[in-house]
C-alpha cells in the first residue's frame, strides 16, 4: 500500500508540474477549489460541444460521402450510342392464323394436353380474363409452337425502317426478338444476342427466324469505356444532330373480327442498348393511322474515377466488372433487377416466367400468376433482396413526342413493300431523332476527401478547444516523455 500511495503522489506532483508549467496556463490545478472546479466545467463543456458540432460532420461522412452535380465538360452525340427501340404488337396472337373465338369454347375432355397448353399460352400473351381450365406448368416445346406458327411475326408488323438516309427493305434482318413480360416484341439497335446473354435466349430466334443478320456483328461499346474504336459502331449512333439523323419505322396492322386483344397499336419503348426492355422504360403508344415525331434527350450519369478504390455499397454504384449476372453478360440495374425476378419465381413457385424460358424447368401458366406475383412484390425493394445498384456510368432517355393523323394512301406509290395483303389504312408510322448536339452528364463524386473531413473536425476541434498540432504534441511530451526524466 505504501508503494501505491508513493507511485499516487508521484503522478500528482507531475500533474501540478505539467499544468503549472506548460503553455496552456490555464490554472486547472490550483489550491483554490472553486476555481479547480470553474475550469473543469470548462473543459468538459468545451468538449461536449466539440463533439456535438463535430456530429453532423462524423455523420455525413459515413451515411452520404457521394454528391452528384452538373458538370461542365459535355459529350458529342457521337459518343452515345443511339436508344434501342423495342417494338411490341399489342395484337401477339394472329387471329388470321388462329380462330380465337372458337377456341374459349374447348372442352376439357374433348382436348389433349398439348391443345390445352396451347390454349394457356394464348390466354397469357393475349391477357385474357375469360374463365378457362387454367394449368400451373406448360411444356416450353408448347410455347415455341404457338409462337411459330400462331404469333403476330414482324414481317407482318414492321415494314420498313429508315435510318438516316438510308431505307431498309428487309427490317426484320435487324430486329431481335425479345419478350416484355408475357409480350412478343422486336427490338432495335440493342446489343447484339452474343454480346449481351450468356446463352443466346431461349431459342426464340431460331424459332421465329428474325434478326439473325444483326446478332451475328460484335459490338464495340459498352457503358463503362464507351466506343473501342471509330471504324465501326455497334451499337448505331448518330454523328449529329442534322435534319437527316433521324430513324423511321413503319408498322402495320391488320383488321381481324375477332382479335387476340381489346387493344389496338403498338406500344414502343425506348432503352439503353444493353438494357433488357422493361416496362419502367420511356414509352408511348401508336395507332393506325397516325405519324409520331419523337425527340430523345440524352441523360447520362458518370462516376468519377477517384471513387473506383471504394466499395460498391459506399459509392452506390457498380462497374460492370464488380457484379457478376447469370444470364446477362452487362450489368445495369434493370439487368440485375429482372434477373433477380427469374431466381425468385423459380424458388417459390418452381418454374420460369415466359420472358426466361429454360429447357431444365416449365414455364409458369395461368394457375401461378398470384405466385408470380408474390415473387414480383418480395423483390421490389431490390437494393436490399437482391443486391442491385445502379450502374457506376448509366445512360437513359427522356422522350418528347407529337402525334399527328397521316393518311398513308397518298403516298403509296413510294411504299414498295405494299402488296395486295398490304392495305395502306393498316398503316402506321413513327420518327425518332436526338435533338441535343451535346450531352451534359451527372458525375457522381466524393463529398469531401478524407483529408477535408479530417480538417473540418480538427477546425471545429479548435474553435472549441483551442487545440492545435503543437499542442497535442506538447501535451503528449509532458504526459508520456517527460516523466521518465524526471
Amino acid at each position: 500500500m505504501a508503494k501505491i500511495k508513493s507511485k499516487l503522489l508521484c503522478f500528482t506532483s507531475i500533474q501540478k508540474h505539467i499544468l503549472k508549467n506548460s503553455s496552456l496556463r490555464n490554472k486547472f490545478w490550483t489550491d483554490d477549489k472553486y476555481s479547480t472546479l470553474y475550469w473543469i466545467s470548462v473543459l468538459i463543456g468545451s468538449f461536449a460541444l466539440c463533439v456535438f458540432l463535430s456530429y453532423d460532420i462524423v455523420l455525413k461522412w459515413y451515411d452520404s460521402p457521394v454528391n452528384r452535380f452538373n458538370i461542365n465538360e459535355p459529350r458529342h452525340i457521337s459518343e452515345n450510342p443511339f436508344p434501342a427501340i423495342t417494338i411490341c404488337h399489342n395484337d401477339p396472337i394472329s387471329s388470321n392464323k388462329m380462330n380465337l373465338a372458337s377456341v374459349l369454347n374447348w372442352e376439357r375432355q374433348n382436348k389433349t394436353d398439348e391443345e390445352w397448353q396451347t390454349l394457356n399460352v394464348v390466354y397469357e400473351m393475349c391477357h385474357w380474363k375469360h374463365k378457362i381450365v387454367k394449368l400451373e406448368n406448360i411444356d416450353p416445346k408448347i410455347v415455341y409452337k404457338v409462337l411459330k406458327e400462331f404469333s403476330t411475326k414482324c414481317e407482318d408488323t414492321i415494314k420498313q425502317i429508315r435510318w438516316k438516309d438510308k431505307i431498309i427493305d428487309r427490317p426484320c434482318e435487324i430486329m431481335q426478338p425479345v419478350f416484355l413480360l408475357n409480350n412478343l416484341c422486336f427490338s432495335f439497335n440493342a446489343l447484339p444476342y452474343h454480346d449481351m446473354y450468356r446463352q443466346v435466349p431461349y431459342k426464340l430466334q431460331d424459332v421465329l427466324q428474325t434478326g439473325k443478320k444483326w446478332s451475328n456483328l460484335t459490338s464495340n461499346w459498352n457503358l463503362d469505356d464507351g466506343y473501342s474504336d471509330n471504324l465501326t459502331s455497334i451499337p448505331w449512333n448518330m454523328k449529329s444532330t442534322s435534319f437527316w439523323n433521324t430513324v423511321e419505322f413503319i408498322l402495320a396492322q391488320k383488321d381481324a373480327n375477332y382479335g387476340c386483344s381489346s387493344k389496338q397499336g403498338f406500344t414502343v419503348y425506348f432503352h439503353s442498348p444493353s438494357d433488357v426492355p422493361d416496362y419502367s422504360h420511356s414509352s408511348l403508344k401508336l395507332s393506325k393511322n397516325s405519324h409520331s415525331y419523337v425527340q430523345i434527350i440524352t441523360q447520362l450519369s458518370l462516376t468519377d474515377d477517384g471513387l473506383k478504390s471504394w466499395t460498391p455499397q459506399k459509392r452506390g454504384c457498380y462497374y460492370l466488372n464488380e457484379k457478376w449476372l447469370k444470364y446477362n453478360t452487362k450489368y445495369s440495374y434493370i439487368n440485375c433487377y429482372v434477373e433477380c425476378q427469374v431466381n425468385y419465381t423459380k424458388s417459390l413457385c418452381g418454374c420460369t416466367p415466359i420472358f426466361r424460358m429454360s429447357s431444365s424447368f416449365p414455364v409458369c401458366g395461368p394457375k401461378l400468376q398470384h405466385c408470380q406475383a408474390n415473387a414480383a412484390i418480395q423483390i421490389q425493394r431490390a437494393y436490399r433482396t437482391c443486391k442491385c445498384l445502379p450502374s457506376c456510368t448509366d445512360i437513359d432517355y427522356e422522350l418528347s413526342y407529337s402525334t399527328v393523323s397521316k393518311n398513308f394512301s397518298y403516298i403509296k406509290k413510294s411504299l414498295m413493300f405494299l402488296d395486295n395483303l398490304t392495305d395502306s389504312n393498316d398503316l402506321a408510322s413513327i420518327e425518332a431523332t436526338v435533338n441535343l448536339e451535346h450531352t451534359w452528364p451527372l458525375r457522381r463524386n466524393a463529398e469531401d476527401t478524407n483529408l477535408g473531413y479530417i480538417g473540418k473536425i480538427a477546425g471545429m476541434t479548435n474553435l472549441c478547444r483551442g487545440v492545435s498540432l503543437i499542442s497535442v504534441l506538447e501535451n503528449f511530451y509532458f504526459f508520456f516523455i517527460n516523466p521518465f526524466f524526471q
